[in-house]
């Protein structure tokens, strides 16, 4: 039966949500704020695509496709379908995308096995790790947290205190509409030399060119995209991201005397650390006004040095932006129950809960009874959900549009001109404004979209902070919906950590504005803004502050728990189950089950505590040549795998599946050639001519995975290799590796004796 475009979207989305929850098991909640849900691609004829999952690594760009049988099995769709999506499949390759598929009937009915793929595939690209891709740099990973007055001066001041202590690297937080854009171009100025500024969308490449013209007006600038290369020499490039990582081979690695890296938060991404670890400039700067990565790691290890800091509630009590007030809209939409993907809700459960008309229509009333005629951004849950929030305020007869990626460029450019003149009084957005968009005009922000990423809170409160004449504040108006301590979603307060609110008060402001506000409250009068308060004087809450996900920074999942520790993970489950392991953290994911995070001091202790060998760079070599020496064998597997590891293993510690496999084969046909005992006759190889095919999945069934197990070899990327762990590989001594072969060959002789003898 075919299903119509609504039931084809239902049953999408429940494949999707079905395998972030088997993510989320197997990863632990934090690590999925590093799926992007439906992340748009291009494939080879220019044509727009979406990839049901992207995960964005240091070490890989990976694809992850759901399929439905209806829709990709080739026995069931047409031809042309069919092909189609092999069209997209290639593309992806091609762009250097790594692509892994299951199907929605795997997630429902082998789940466990789901999960032990996306283990073995994808483990070492979510791991936290010191990030290698940078040449050599210079720096201290310290904060500075400067107070000034004239803060972009300081900033310089700074950055060239950096540079004569000898760091190379640095890290500018700035808060959005305090013109960090400006200080990197200062400093860029006063360096001299050649400069890269680099920004991940195209729309900010000509923001970044103004503001330099501004500073350097006497320097040459020119702009480098996928299709536009400058004329002739310039002091500045201004380049996206993509167009240069796609085009390295067209630079010279020192070409650039600094290179400025804009939006830095992106930097933990592939294609970033393939430009940072190429170019080699005498000083790289960072920007962001969210120093938070979206998975959670300080961006201080790959930037060192925050040489000047001016964060968004500093900036306000300097009279820089412009100061905040807020008012909590209650409704009587209930979060508790909807679940949570890691740091995100489910989707379904909240466009269950939230597109609902009375919801939507307190987001209109609340524009018309207090912002009529103010210009005014309503962040929405989805697309959907701004165009329903946009026909209804049109329907009230106030000029709003809608903006979203499925809008053509030149007519959201055009609704975006109307709104900075006026014509335009609101904006309907998801995602799209988060980033690369100020508005001074702006005076009101509407947070209609729960989440709980601070990283995105901060960024859409940032397009409203910037002055403008006749600006007094910017009023925020926070949803509140009822949750559970568990999923309850970010709002101002929570963000600012301020436990105490007053209806329409300053939630930012500068010291002299906010005691007087604080001195009309306690006489019982209104504050002077710009609606007609529908509060008491008295009107007063105190706010739960409590984040778990806070908690959980700088913890260890129990994935990462088992990583640590020289025990199979069904053992550190069970101790939990049975009450001997403890976690310092324990978050419910749903009605059954939990997520466990623990201290690394307590993960030490229980080491110690059970008698487990604590997996470090240093006991893990220890551990594999231990393991070499005590091998036990059921069969001559483990010892011919490590002789064919070290015959087949390069430089960067890989090995070819197929050249092991060939090797096995090789093995035991000589033994047989020899007329000597070959194995056991129930092994495929005492039984003469192996096919490839059968003899690999013998070998990566076992001796292969009991080396997994020990974390000693792990598959690569690609699938098609093997890798030993570097900190083995990086400690082994040729010496040693020679003794491995001899231990291996002994252990040989000794089993075939054994098990030859009748």
């Amino acid at each position: 039966m075919k299903l119509s475009p609504k039931q084809v979207e239902s049953v999408n989305s429940v494949a999707e949500e079905a395998f972030v929850q088997l993510f989320m098991e197997a990863f632990g909640p934090d690590k999925t704020e590093q799926l992007f849900v439906q992340h748009p691609c291009v494939d080879i004829y220019g044509r727009h695509r979406w990839i049901d999952f992207a995960l964005e690594t240091t070490s890989a760009k990976i694809a992850i496709e759901i399929d439905g049988e209806q829709y990709h099995n080739p026995s069931k769709v047409s031809p042309d379908k069919y092909a189609d999506d092999l069209l997209k499949q290639n593309s992806l390759v091609y762009q250097d995308w790594r692509v892994y598929r299951w199907t929605y009937q795997q997630l429902r009915s082998t789940p466990d096995r789901v999960k032990d793929e996306l283990s073995l595939f994808l483990s070492d690209h979510l791991l936290v790790a010191e990030p290698d891709f940078l040449p050599e740099q210079s720096g201290t990973a310290i904060e500075c947290r400067y107070d000034l007055r004239d803060y972009q001066t300081e900033a310089l001041d700074r950055l060239m205190q950096v540079r004569e202590t000898g760091d190379t690297i640095a890290l500018l937080y700035h808060a959005t509409g305090t013109g960090k854009t400006v200080t990197a171009a200062a400093d860029a100025r006063r360096v001299g030399g050649k400069t890269l500024f680099l920004v991940n969308a195209l729309k900010l490449v000509d923001q970044a060119k103004e503001r330099f013209h501004d500073v350097w007006p006497t320097a040459r600038t020119g702009r480098y995209t996928g299709s536009h290369r400058p004329d002739g020499e310039v002091d500045v490039l201004f380049a996206t991201m993509q167009s240069v990582v796609n085009h390295l081979d067209e630079f010279d690695p020192c070409q650039f005397d600094y290179v400025i890296v804009d939006e830095c938060h992106h930097s933990a991404s592939k294609s970033y650390a393939a430009i940072l670890g190429y170019f080699k400039p005498s000083f790289t700067l960072g920007l962001t006004a969210t120093p938070e990565r979206a998975d959670g790691e300080d961006i201080l290890h790959i930037f060192k040095n925050a040489a000047h800091k001016m964060d968004l509630e500093t900036a306000v009590k300097r009279g820089i932006l412009a100061p905040v007030r807020c008012f909590r809209v209650k409704t009587n939409i209930d979060l508790a129950s909807v679940r949570i993907n890691g740091i995100r809700y489910n989707s379904l459960d909240l466009e269950t809960k939230l597109f609902i008309p009375e919801r939507n229509a307190l987001i209109r009333d609340t524009y018309l009874e207090y912002a009529r005629g103010r210009r005014a951004v309503v962040f929405c849950a989805s697309v959907k959900h701004a165009e329903l929030i946009a026909d209804l305020l049109n329907d009230a007869g106030i000029a709003t549009a809608a903006v979203s990626g499925r809008v053509p460029e030149a007519q959201r450019n055009s609704i975006l001109s109307r709104y900075e003149r006026g014509d335009i009084r609101v904006l309907c957005a998801c995602d799209l404004l988060n980033e690369g968009w100020d508005s001074p005009c702006t005076e009101v922000l509407f947070m209609a979209r729960p989440t709980m990423s601070k990283t995105i809170y901060l960024q859409q409160l940032g397009r409203g902070v910037r002055r403008h004449a006749g600006k007094e504040s910017l009023l925020v108006f926070d949803f509140v919906d009822n949750a559970s301590l568990w999923n309850m979603p970010y709002s101002l307060h929570r963000v600012l950590d301020m436990a105490s609110y007053r209806p329409f008060g300053f939630a930012l402001a500068p010291d002299h504005l906010r005691e007087h506000d604080e001195d009309i409250w306690r006489r019982g009068e209104r504050p002077d803004v710009f609606v007609d308060l529908p509060v008491f004087a008295t009107d007063y809450e105190q706010i739960e502050l409590f984040n778990w996900h806070e908690l959980a920074r700088g913890m260890l999942s129990e994935m990462e728990f088992v990583r640590r520790v020289n025990v199979q993970a069904e053992t550190v489950g069970r101790y939990i189950a049975d009450g001997r392991i403890r976690a310092d953290l324990s978050v419910p994911i749903s009605e059954n089950r939990r997520m466990y995070y623990f201290n690394p001091a307590t993960v030490e202790a229980y080491a110690a505590e059970f008698g487990w060998t604590l997996i470090t760079p240093e006991t893990i070599k220890e551990m594999f040549m231990d393991f070499v020496g005590k091998m036990d064998m059921s069969y001559s597997y483990k010892p011919v795998l490590l002789l064919a590891l070290f015959e087949c293993i390069d430089d960067m510690g890989r090995a070819s599946i197929d050249e092991i496999t060939r090797f096995f084969i090789r093995f035991y046909a000589e033994r047989q050639e020899r007329g000597v005992f070959v194995e056991k006759p129930n092994s495929i190889f005492a039984r003469g001519s192996v096919l490839e095919k059968d003899a690999k999945a013998l070998i990566l069934r076992n001796p292969f995975k009991r080396f997994a197990d020990m974390r000693f070899l792990a598959y690569a990327p690609d699938l098609e290799h093997v890798v030993l762990d570097k900190d083995i590989r990086k400690r082994l001594t040729p010496d040693e590796v020679t003794a491995i072969r001899g231990v291996c060959l002994r252990k040989l002789d000794e089993y075939f004796a054994k098990t030859a003898e009748p």
